[in-house]
């Protein structure tokens, strides 16, 4: 029983440090925010962050699961995004692209950024 006790604790913890962060420490790629905890995913290490606001599609990895990543999105995300989950993943469709979080080993967060209008 304190095993589980603890380890409702510390997830309780963790969610709490997810969604307090504060506004100006989320990384934007101008429209798409940027999981804090997330890493560059392997192929991507030459195409940085930034490039997301030039049409870019982009992916981070990390090691928190799929449903500590869609707690912190639906506190950070933009309030115009929606939020629609499937089978083991989750996608926000927002005005600048789409946020797609899935496992693929580890947690995969995919950034599409949306098409130009013409």
């Amino acid at each position: 029983m304190n095993k589980n006790l603890t380890i409702a604790a510390a997830t309780v913890a963790l969610n709490l440090s997810l969604s307090i962060q504060p506004a100006l420490a989320v990384q934007y790629d101008g429209q798409l925010p940027m999981y804090p905890r997330g890493a560059t995913a392997q192929g991507m290490e030459s195409i940085p962050a930034g490039a997301l606001a030039q049409g870019v599609p982009y992916q981070q990895t990390t090691s928190d699961s799929v449903h500590l990543v869609d707690l912190w999105y639906k506190s950070n995300a933009p309030k115009s995004c929606t939020r629609q989950a499937a089978s083991g993943a989750v996608q926000y469709h927002c005005p600048g692209g789409s946020i797609v979080i899935q496992v693929h080993g580890n947690t995969l967060i995919s950034f599409v950024p949306a098409f130009p209008h013409f």
